[in-house]
């Protein structure tokens, strides 16, 4: 066990290993993961203008990240779900359906998989367009849809009824570290002995007046005017670590993950894509928004206390890397607090500067990022970085690096101070 400041009694012996044996995502760069794999490799940014999306009668910016000809009201809408119409559940039925992909036809226990699915607003899109179809209409009556729209839980319950999954279902809400704690939560289910399987993540599509304005007023979102380098390439908006960073860009997207024990992946012969070795979740106690370093820091030991590896073991450490001044600032500093000296040669990249900030499945497709890098041996750039002198680690600028990882860390931080950290080794059939 490795010695730390925080301490947690752990024993591997007795527990199950835990596998990722599917995963699924919708992003701005794509709609389905290889094609946001593609998209992060190359350093593509997927930020753009929609004044469709974004008039700016309504709206505080116009920049942001979607996922085009996509959701309820397109050609291709998915006709299950067709009256729901809330984006998330149309964006993480579509990537809970490509992670479970793997697992179609193959003679598992529909009772001992368990669903935990992520969001942190859920449908509040559909909310928004209900509520002026009515003051249109001059009448109080909503839709009879709305309710069913709104909950965070009717994910896992439209993925449970789609795919037939009826183990344990979970919809858990914490902020932008949704989808990071969806998947301790099935890997804890799985731990326990409730399920065999979970599939896991979050969905996340609220470009709604009041949680946008609500953002650009408090000064957390970038609001690009003329002058800035997004303005006239709104690719450049999001920046993490970067000297010019100014604040976070609100992208929608969904990220899935299959999780299995090592048993049942080996019964049914699935290709093993990665280990979920460690994890961790703690509270800030601190303040509604801003992230605490000490808590941070207590997380991240945990988890490698929970892997069971010394802080020298991490070849790469995806970050929550928001493009804003206080997190980056803060998460660099709390990764010094962890690593010590060992920090300035670990490579740390944020996602969000090709994605944008997708909310509650932020953390979902980072961690899907992270067990695709240690696949394929390859670390996918921070895009749009200036370097900044206060901020002094490896954040791997502007290109994808090979590298190979054996472990990699990626943590996320939410508002209201909820914090995980999620541990993944590269497979070895050992």
């Amino acid at each position: 066990m490795m010695n730390t400041s925080t301490s947690q009694n752990v024993d591997h012996r007795n527990r199950p290993r835990i596998v990722v044996v599917g995963m699924g995502a919708t992003s701005c760069l794509g709609r389905n993961w290889p094609a946001t794999w593609a998209g992060l490799r190359d350093g593509r940014g997927g930020i753009t203008r929609n004044t469709d999306r974004l008039p700016l009668e309504r709206f505080m910016t116009d920049i942001g990240g979607f996922v085009d000809g996509f959701g309820p009201t397109s050609p291709d809408s998915d006709p299950r779900i067709v009256k729901l119409e809330a984006r998330f559940l149309h964006l993480g039925l579509a990537s809970a359906e490509e992670a479970w992909k793997p697992l179609t036809g193959k003679p598992y226990d529909p009772d001992r998989v368990a669903v935990v699915a992520a969001s942190a607003f859920g449908g509040m899109d559909l909310q928004d367009n209900e509520r002026v179809k009515a003051e249109s209409r001059g009448r109080l009556n909503m839709g009879p849809y709305t309710v069913p729209g709104l909950l965070i839980n009717q994910l896992g319950g439209q993925i449970s009824q789609h795919l037939g999954l009826l183990g344990p279902g979970f919809g858990p809400s914490n902020a932008c570290a949704s989808g990071g704690h969806a998947l301790v939560l099935g890997a804890m289910l799985i731990r326990l002995g409730m399920a065999d399987m979970a599939l896991c993540g979050a969905s996340e599509s609220v470009f709604v007046p009041s949680v946008v304005n609500s953002f650009a007023t408090m000064k957390a979102l970038a609001v690009i005017k003329p002058g800035d380098r997004g303005f006239d390439d709104p690719s450049q908006s999001s920046r993490p670590f970067s000297a010019d960073r100014a604040g976070f860009v609100m992208s929608e997207g969904s990220g899935m993950i299959a999780l299995s024990t090592l048993d049942e992946a080996r019964r049914l012969n699935l290709e093993i894509l990665g280990e979920f070795v460690g994890l961790a979740v703690n509270s800030d106690g601190y303040h509604m928004a801003a992230p605490f370093k000490s808590q941070i820091e207590k997380c991240l030991k945990l988890a490698l206390q929970d892997a069971g590896i010394e802080t020298n073991c991490i070849d790469y450490y995806n970050a929550h890397g928001t493009s804003t001044t206080v997190n980056d600032s803060t998460e660099t500093l709390a990764l010094k607090g962890v690593y010590g000296d060992f920090t300035k040669q670990i490579p740390v990249s944020s996602i969000k500067g090709a994605l944008g900030h997708s909310l509650g499945a932020a953390s979902a497709l980072e961690a899907i990022t992270t067990v695709e890098s240690l696949r394929r041996g390859e670390i996918v750039p921070t895009i749009n970085h200036v370097v900044d002198p206060e901020l002094d680690l490896d954040y791997v600028p502007g290109q994808a690096r090979s590298k190979p990882i054996l472990h990699a860390m990626s943590a996320s931080f939410g508002f209201g101070g909820t914090n995980n950290a999620l541990v993944f080794r590269r497979w070895n059939d050992d």
